[in-house]
């Protein structure tokens, strides 16, 4: 198992034929397309529904939209399982007649009516107008939506913004920063771009979203190996990102930003960075900081006593030794959660054997496709057929995002809220338990050890990667009596037992609720972040800018997270559209400052904070990784994705004060809409 860390991860990417190819986002280039074999053999195994956009979109014919209409259903009832054969050969045969003719195919947008009735017909249920703008943007069938870059001021050539952080966020926000005009630098502590996805090696490493929307809207991949890639793969796609928009060039590697003070008489953030290999330090004078860090970022210390006692070989799974030869030893994995579930799936085959020690029970999900290779024919098809990659990721995105909502919003009326908060919650929960009844059936004692007592989607939800058939395996004990202390040659349990060790594997999480740290950053009169947020209460304004701290925003910060669906990739999209939005709202002011109004900061607070007493997560049965010490949830948000989108797309100025104008020597505000948060009425009734 040591053998493939002797790749890089582009070079194992490389090494399972995994490419970053541009999709076939139009009609021009690509037809008429000349390999009919091909084409035969990408029409007889591509999705029937997604073919039937593609013919809709290309021909301007509407005709096929009513005929297959009666025959497509949600995902979660069938799909596209109902249509005809004959309806579905017939489509077939037009689209290869459009794809192959020598006379030229009309790349014309369709009209709004047009693209409203493809979208019902396409998910199989009617897909609501507020939803629209989101998904032509996340397909990559259209730009950003609401955002007329041609209408932006061009910064002066002097504004500096200093982003901290490479991963999928730092990268993305790059990209925008120099489409939108501003000079920036990256401050990165690793030796390369990609973040979790560069420094998490561990066997079995891979995404729970989709991988076709794992990615930016903004460079689509037509050649993704697998529907659920894997982590080398999603690092060798950020890599071609940050080259491919310059972002790698605009990188300070290993350095980190030691502190951020704000300098109010000149309006500026002096930054102190730190070199990892020689301990020097220098300070940057910029206009505006971007944190990017993310939350994977720092491992949980090692809290089981006698665990430096230990003489063989421990490691965290955030800080994986890929050289350990892992082969017929005694393994023992502390955790059960997702990333559990994937390194002893994976070492459960190399083990002489494994233990896996539960610190608390998951809910599993079932998903026949998250070990599936995308299928040559598909990966063809999103190369050469006209806009096919770009509605395949729109039924991608619909199926993972808001209508999971109502699974994490509890009914006040619901009779048996001890393990569900809703009838669509008690739904989920049925078929879970069904899934744990179809697998365990022959092993009661394990049904008993992995069958959670709280409502699912309380906790994270973790997908079955072979989780309960490994369980099943004859070398491998799922340990439930606790852990009472780590002993020199293994772990001995709380009922007095020693399991003999040679390898302990700490899949225990990350330091999560003391955002920002280590870092000192200092506002306004000298106050720090620390005094403000404490080390576990941090709260933002739209879980990005705080007052106090003008020209700072806290990407992937408190609140900002949704939990019911879609990735870090759309937030990443819409959380660095709204910081840009800022600093050009600002800078159309010829203002040299932007802080949120506290008065707006507060409500958007009391709003948070109401509608979060209705979210599953804070479940008296559950205590995760969602909350604080004192069980507050500070990470994750409680509104639907689509009222985070439509948040995002530009500031309203009356939420911020703005200084340094010609008019005002201190903060002012702009005055616009009333300050307020997204409507919890929508968001409870969606």
């Amino acid at each position: 198992m040591a053998t493939t860390y002797d790749l890089t991860p582009e070079e194992l990417a490389e090494r399972e034929g995994f490419r970053v190819v541009p999709t076939a986002n139009s009609a021009k280039g690509h037809l008429p397309i000349r390999d009919e074999a091909a084409l035969r053999n990408a029409l007889a195994i591509a999705d029937v529904p997604t073919l039937l956009m593609t013919y809709t979109q290309l021909s301007g014919d509407g005709g096929f939209l009513d005929r297959f209409a009666p025959h497509i259903r949600p995902q979660l009832q069938g799909g596209g399982a109902g249509i005809p054969a004959d309806l579905s050969e017939e489509l077939r045969e037009a689209l290869f007649a459009l794809l192959t003719r020598d006379e030229p195919v009309s790349d014309a947008f369709p009209s709004h009516a047009t693209i409203r009735r493809m979208m019902d017909v396409y998910v199989g249920e009617h897909v609501a107008e507020e939803f629209v703008p989101l998904l032509l943007e996340q397909s990559g069938l259209t730009g950003a939506q609401g955002v007329d870059i041609t209408a932006r001021k061009t910064p002066p050539k002097d504004f500096k913004v200093l982003v901290i952080g490479a991963g999928m966020t730092g990268i993305a926000l790059g990209a925008k920063l120099a489409e939108a005009g501003y000079d920036y630098e990256i401050i990165e502590r690793n030796d390369e771009v990609g973040g979790t996805w560069y420094h998490t090696r561990y066997p079995g490493l891979g995404v729970d979203t989709p991988s076709h929307f794992y990615s930016f809207s903004f460079e689509l991949n037509a050649d993704w190996t697998r529907w659920f890639s894997r982590g080398h793969q999603n690092h060798a796609y950020l890599l071609h990102c940050a080259r491919k928009y310059g972002v790698r060039d605009r990188t300070t590697f290993r350095t980190e930003v030691v502190s951020a003070i704000w300098d109010a008489d000149g309006s500026m953030w002096d930054v102190t960075v730190r070199s990892l290999d020689t301990g020097r330090e220098e300070t940057r004078r910029v206009n505006a900081v971007m944190s990017a860090i993310g939350f994977n970022n720092r491992p949980k210390d090692i809290d089981i006593p006698g665990h430096e006692s230990f003489r063989g070989v421990s490691m965290h799974s955030a800080k994986w030794d890929g050289s350990v030869q892992l082969e017929g030893k005694r393994i023992a994995v502390v955790g059960t959660g997702a990333s559990s579930m994937q390194i002893s799936t994976t070492l459960a085959n190399v083990a002489s054997h494994l233990t896996v020690f539960q610190r608390s029970k998951h809910w599993v999900v079932p998903n026949p496709m998250l070990n599936g290779q995308v299928p040559e024919e598909v990966r063809w098809a999103m190369r050469h057929i006209p806009h096919y990659a770009q509605w395949w990721r729109l039924y991608t995105y619909w199926n993972a995002s808001d209508g999971l909502y109502q699974n994490v919003v509890m009914d006040p009326d619901w009779h048996m809220p001890d393990v569900s908060v809703s009838q669509a919650n008690e739904h989920m929960r049925q078929f879970l338990l069904s899934y744990i009844d179809q697998h365990l059936a022959d092993r009661p004692d394990l049904k008993d050890k992995v069958t959670p007592d709280y409502p699912p989607g309380a906790k994270r939800l973790c997908l079955d990667a072979g989780w309960f058939d490994m369980l099943k395996q004859d070398n491998v004990e799922l340990e439930t009596s606790g852990i009472e202390r780590i002993v020199e040659n293994g772990i001995i349990t709380r009922d007095g037992r020693l399991i003999e060790l040679d390898v302990i594997i700490f899949a225990t999480g990350y330091v999560l609720a003391d955002m920002l740290a280590p870092m000192h950053i200092e506002g306004r009169d000298g106050k720090t972040i620390r005094q403000l947020w404490g080390h576990e209460d941090p709260r933002a304004h739209l879980g990005l800018t705080v007052p106090g701290f003008p020209n700072f925003f806290v990407l992937s910060g408190p609140n900002s997270v949704p939990q019911h669906g879609a990735g870090i990739n759309i937030l990443s999209e819409a959380q660095s559209n709204l910081a840009i939005g800022c600093l050009d709202l600002m800078l159309s002011h010829e203002g040299s400052t932007i802080e949120p109004r506290q008065a707006a900061f507060d409500a958007y607070n009391d709003r948070l904070d109401r509608q979060l007493d209705n979210m599953i997560w804070g479940h008296p049965r559950v205590k995760s990784y969602y909350q604080n010490s004192k069980g507050r949830l500070y990470l994750s948000s409680p509104w639907r994705i689509i009222d985070m989108w439509q948040l995002s797309r530009s500031p309203d100025p009356e939420h911020f004060s703005i200084g340094g104008t010609a008019s005002s020597s201190g903060p002012a505000a702009v005055h616009g809409r009333p300050a307020s948060g997204p409507d919890i009425a929508q968001a409870r009734s969606a």
